[in-house]
Parts: C-alpha cells; sequence; structure tokens
C-alpha cells in the first residue's frame, strides 16, 4: 500500500461518485476504480458498497477513512519536518559556554537565534574556558564558544570577534580621570591577573602587556574569571584589564578606560568537531556572525567587525 491509494479512497468516500473522484484526482475513472479494488484485496475487507445507482462507505470503509486520513495528515507533517530539519529549522543544539560568554555574547546571540528558529531547542552547557574542547570531542555539546586557551587544531573553528583590552580602575584612582590609559602608567599598580591555570590566554597577554611597557606586573592576586577581577577592582584590591565587551556589566565605583597605543585582544570562536556540519548548527553559526557583528557596531564602536566566512569554507583549528 502507498499513500496514493489513501488519496484515492478518501476522494471516492468523499464524492461518492467514482466519476466526479476520478475528475478532481485528473485521473481517468477506470484506474481509479482498478485502484480501489486492489486496495480492498490488499486490505481484505470492503470499503464500499456498490450498487448501479450509488456507492456507500461500508462500516470498515467508515473506518479507514477516518485512519487514512490521520495517516495523510501525519505524513504530510512528516514531509515538512524534514524540509524544516534540511533548513536546519528544528531540532536539538547543544551549545557550550563559559563564564564571560554569558553576560556578553550569549545573550543576544541565543535571543536571536530563537527568534529565528523558535521550534528549535537549544541545550546550554557550562564548562570552563580550558575545558570546551574536551567537551565537544566528549561528544557532550555540538558547538561550543572557544578562545584559544587549548590546542584548536583537533576541531573546526570560525572566529566570530576579537576585542581590545580595556583598564578597569576606581572611579577614584588616580589614572580614572585619562582618557586613555598608557601602560607605562601602571607600573606602580597592583595588577590583578588571571590563573595561567584557568585562563592562559589572558594571564600570558596581560603579563607581556606589562613586560613589553618595561616592568614586571606587582601582581595583587590572580582570578578565575573576569567577573571576580571586576568585585576585586570595586573593593580596591588593585587594577585589572578585562575585555572591551565587560563594559555591559556596570559598577557604581568602577571605570573602563581603554589603552593607549597598541594593545592586546581578546579572541572568541565558535568550535565543532564535525566535517559536514549540519543545517541546524550551520544556521547557529550563521546567526552569531550577524549578531556579534551588530554586538561590535553597537557596544565596540572601536572594533573592526570580524570576517563572516561562510562556514562551507570552515577550515580546522589551524586558522
Amino acid at each position: 500500500m502507498d499513500l496514493r491509494h489513501l488519496k484515492y479512497f478518501i476522494a471516492v468516500a468523499e464524492e461518492l461518485h467514482f466519476t466526479k473522484a476520478a475528475e478532481r484526482l485528473h485521473i481517468s475513472q477506470p484506474p481509479l476504480s482498478r485502484q480501489i479494488r486492489e486496495l480492498e484485496e490488499e486490505l481484505g475487507v470492503t470499503l464500499l458498497n456498490r450498487t448501479r445507482r450509488h456507492i456507500e462507505l461500508s462500516d470498515a470503509g467508515k473506518v479507514f477513512l477516518t485512519k487514512a486520513r490521520e495517516v495523510l495528515l501525519m505524513a504530510d507533517s512528516a514531509i515538512i519536518e524534514a524540509q524544516r530539519a534540511q533548513r536546519g529549522e528544528v531540532g536539538k543544539l547543544a551549545v557550550g559556554f563559559f563564564e564571560q560568554i554569558a553576560y556578553t555574547l550569549l545573550p543576544p546571540i541565543l535571543r536571536a537565534f530563537q527568534e529565528r528558529y523558535p521550534k528549535v531547542d537549544v541545550q546550554l552547557r557550562w564548562f570552563p574556558v580550558i575545558e570546551q574542547v574536551d567537551a565537544l570531542q566528549r561528544g557532550d555539546i555540538d558547538i561550543a564558544f572557544v578562545r584559544p586557551v587549548v590546542d584548536l587544531d583537533k576541531v573546526f573553528t570560525r572566529a566570530i570577534l576579537s576585542e581590545p583590552f580595556m583598564a578597569v580602575m576606581p572611579a577614584t584612582h588616580r589614572l580614572a580621570q585619562h582618557a586613555a590609559i598608557a601602560m607605562t602608567d601602571c607600573r606602580e599598580e597592583r595588577i590583578i591577573n588571571y590563573t595561567r591555570r584557568l585562563a592562559p590566554d589572558y594571564h600570558d597577554a596581560i603579563a607581556g602587556l606589562c613586560i613589553g611597557a618595561g616592568f614586571a606586573p606587582d601582581v595583587a592576586i590572580e582570578v578565575g574569571q573576569v567577573y571576580t577581577a571586576l568585585g576585586l577592582v570595586s573593593a580596591g584590591v588593585g587594577m585589572a584589564f578585562v575585555p572591551a565587551s565587560v563594559q555591559r556589566l556596570v559598577f557604581d565605583n568602577l571605570v573602563y578606560r581603554p589603552l593607549a597605543g597598541a594593545t592586546i585582544h581578546s579572541e572568541v570562536l565558535l568550535a565543532w568537531t564535525h566535517v559536514y556540519p549540519s543545517a541546524l548548527l550551520e544556521s547557529f553559526v550563521d546567526t552569531a556572525q550577524q549578531v556579534t557583528g551588530k554586538f561590535s557596531a553597537d557596544l565596540l564602536p572601536s572594533l573592526r567587525r570580524p570576517a563572516c566566512a561562510m562556514i562551507g569554507s570552515a577550515t580546522s583549528g589551524r586558522h
């Protein structure tokens, strides 16, 4: 039995007239009659009671009509859902993120994605930034926000944001009145750095920034998260350096200042493991790139927008 048999039977059952049903189906009447007889033989029941003057549904035909309509509706639904899946509009997507992304990039990207693809079940998974690639390779997540803190050669990546670091200090700090901060002015300051175990890229970049200005940083404390650094700056422990997007976090007694001259940048990428990513994953990457472009323009006007290459040209971690 195929779906065509069901469509033919439903037409005859609704018209109760073979000629009218044939016209509705755009076929001749004899083949239609033959198809209905073959269907009855296959089912082993009489679906239609026939006389010379008219036809009517048998009891078996009435039951079969109800079920046939349900089957066709389910088939139509299946086709629609399959087409949506092909376009990346339905399904499940497990997204890995780390702490800083939760209050910078993730909110606008997630809002935009869920507005465009409301039938996609996005499942968020938090991991420390240094564990994102491991989670991908274990299959715990489908795609992850990453920074270059581990070897990325075993995953495919797409850069979505490059942003400069800024100095952050109490509003009463002696440097707070400067429009931009020269690193040489930070020589006597106590610096809140990031622990190398949890944020090796940030740790090394900030240490290198200080050394490049001719001094070794006087480290007050090392922390694992940007938000922790902000809290300690607010408490007067020292000054810190944070990615520019962190300006979204407002503390009553903190000010953010750009760094004068050459500076360091924080790189954020999306990573995945599949050589041939699904349409759903492609949709997420496309949305993220579009949102981060606007994010950069609206909140970080000093940044150059990252290139938005198509996911089909994605390369491995050797970027």
